[in-house]
């Protein structure tokens, strides 16, 4: 949760594989879905496969490594944690993971509107729910569009109040996640326990990140877009500001070599994240990303909401 309210400025596979195109064949009486689990599951368990596929009685193997699916898909686990609050006890983040279409999102509401007598997580619930609604509209266009679906969403929320964002989406064809970012909520993606790729944040000075907002606020024209390759066993997290202001990459590249180690699903993974970064926002002497970018101005963890996706490419 940023405690500023920014001012406008701007500174700035398909669901089933078609495999009569993927392998030159004529057109099969019966095609595999590789997004099932089932399927998924079954292959993960040999380290070669052969699939048969029927035209009219005739039958035609395909042999194919597992280490060389014809496409990647996001396994994903998520937890948040609100602050607590009685007044506010759902407190300001909201996300949202739309499976089929590969699609996960976060968003965190600008605090500083209580000042106003405003709850921010209202516009950020709203604005994931529209995210959501507009993954499943851009899907009939053909591939995701992450900053696409924050404009929709954009567009449709009415509440008052603003928010940061960030939307990620597979692209299982390409083989690349693709990702919209407002603000100082984010993301690492991870190989072989190691952090190769982390999101720049957005803000105009320390505490004030750019935000979606009706009220003065930026639009998606500031969002920005990123691009990148991924490999089998990659990690992706994303997070809102409460888990990346309470904990180091070092302390991330730790956890998720030991969830490796014990072969953790995706949300115990993330559930380990997030508990980790929550014992950083109590202690008052923790040394933490956001008392070392305060330069001096705080001191210890800070406390707030925390939200943490993990999906694993497989």
């Amino acid at each position: 949760m940023a405690a500023c309210i920014s001012s406008l400025g701007h500174d700035q596979c398909s669901s089933k594989i078609k495999f009569d195109k993927l392998f030159n064949l004529p057109r099969y009486k019966r095609y595999f879905d590789f997004s099932s689990h089932e399927i998924y599951n079954n292959l993960e368990n040999h380290s070669y496969k052969k699939l048969k596929f029927s035209h009219d009685d005739e039958f035609i193997n395909v042999e194919f490594s597992s280490n060389k699916l014809p496409c990647l898909k996001m396994v994903v686990g998520s937890l948040y944690l609100p602050k607590d609050n009685p007044n506010k006890p759902l407190g300001e983040d909201s996300h949202f993971i739309h499976e089929l279409y590969q699609t996960i999102g976060v968003a965190d509401g600008v605090g500083g509107w209580v000042k106003q007598g405003i709850d921010a997580g209202i516009y950020a619930r709203e604005l994931m729910k529209n995210s959501f609604i507009a993954t499943y509209d851009e899907s009939m266009k053909g591939h995701v569009n992450p900053k696409r679906v924050l404009e929709e969403a954009y567009k449709n929320t009415n509440s008052k109040g603003s928010s940061t964002a960030c939307i990620i989406t597979l692209n299982s064809e390409k083989n690349t996640i693709v990702a919209a970012n407002v603000g100082d909520s984010g993301f690492f993606l991870i190989r072989k326990g190691k952090i190769i790729y982390k999101s720049p944040i957005q803000q105009r000075v320390f505490g004030c990140p750019y935000q979606l907002g009706n009220c003065n606020s930026d639009n998606p024209s500031v969002a920005q877009e990123m691009k990148l390759n991924v490999e089998k066993d990659d990690i992706l997290m994303i997070g809102t500001d409460g888990m990346l202001d309470n904990i180091f990459e070092s302390e991330i590249e730790e956890i998720v070599r030991r969830a490796i180690d014990q072969n953790l699903k995706a949300e115990e993974l993330a559930s380990q994240i997030g508990n980790f970064a929550l014992y950083n926002s109590f202690d008052r002497f923790a040394d933490t990303p956001f008392s070392r970018a305060s330069e001096g101005r705080h001191k210890g963890g800070k406390i707030d909401d925390i939200t943490v996706i993990v999906a694993y490419i497989q």
